[in-house]
């Protein structure tokens, strides 16, 4: 249950990403804005997931294992 919360959070925040760098080009208009750290962070979001999955789907595997 918890991998598909981090995926969905990831997702949304690649979503949103997307939107304002490409499609409104949010980042263009406001050099202010740390569109390369959005970016990072939904890189790093969908590692942490990656990563997580495989957490859970070795123990499942080990729980399996027992039986």
């Amino acid at each position: 249950a918890l991998a598909t919360l981090m995926f969905s959070g990831a997702c949304a925040s690649a979503s949103l990403t997307i939107f304002f760098m490409w499609d409104v080009n949010l980042c263009g208009a406001y050099s202010r804005l740390a569109c390369r750290q959005f970016a990072l962070s939904v890189t790093l979001a969908f590692m942490t997931w990656l990563l997580q999955a495989a957490s859970s789907f070795s123990g499942f595997w080990l729980l399996v294992s027992f039986f």
